[in-house]
C-alpha cells in the first residue's frame, strides 16, 4: 500500500534527487538521513530516518512525478492512521474529472491553482478527510502530461 505525500526534494544534478522534509496531511517529518536507496524500473526508493528516529520508505515515480509513502517500518502506522478514508477512484470518474480540466501546473503554471483531488471530490461526492487513489492515471487534455491526485489544475 502507498499514500501520496508532499516532499521537498533536493535538486542536484537531476530533479528530485533525494527527499528532504516530507509531509502527510498536516504533519511535517524532517529527514535526518537517507539510510538506503535503490532503483527499480518504475521508481526510485529511499529508506529514510527522520529527526525523531523513525524510519520510512519513500518512493518517487518520475513517470508520474509523484512521491508516495510505502508500507513498512513506521510507515505502517501512518498508513493505518484513523480519520483518513482512502477512496479508490475508477476510470469513469477519473475521466469525468479530467474532462473538467483546462490545463495543469505544467502547461498553465499561472492559472493552475486547484489540486486535481478537489475535482475528484466533486465527481465522487466524497468530502471530508479523504485521500483518493486513482486506478489509472489521468492526463492533462492540453499538454497530455500525467495528472496525479495532487497536481494543480485549472478548471
Amino acid at each position: 500500500m502507498r499514500l501520496p505525500i508532499l516532499v521537498t526534494a533536493y535538486f542536484g544534478y537531476k530533479a528530485n534527487e533525494r527527499p528532504e522534509p516530507f509531509s502527510v496531511d498536516e504533519d511535517l517529518f524532517d529527514i535526518a538521513e537517507v539510510e538506503d536507496r535503490w532503483h527499480e524500473p518504475d521508481a526510485e526508493y529511499f529508506r529514510v530516518r527522520t529527526a525523531d528516529s523513525k524510519r520510512y520508505i519513500l518512493r518517487y515515480s518520475e513517470l508520474v512525478d509523484e512521491w508516495t509513502l510505502q508500507s513498512g517500518f513506521d510507515g505502517d502506522k501512518l498508513l493505518g492512521r484513523p480519520g483518513i478514508e482512502l477512496v479508490t477512484v475508477q476510470a469513469a470518474r477519473i475521466r469525468e474529472a479530467q474532462s473538467r480540466v483546462l490545463g495543469c501546473e505544467h502547461c498553465q503554471p499561472d492559472d493552475a491553482e486547484v489540486p486535481f483531488d478537489w475535482l475528484l471530490q466533486e465527481v465522487t461526492g466524497r468530502t471530508g478527510n479523504v485521500d483518493f487513489i486513482m486506478t489509472e492515471p489521468a492526463k492533462c487534455p492540453r499538454c497530455m502530461r500525467a495528472v496525479t491526485e495532487k497536481t494543480l489544475v485549472e478548471w
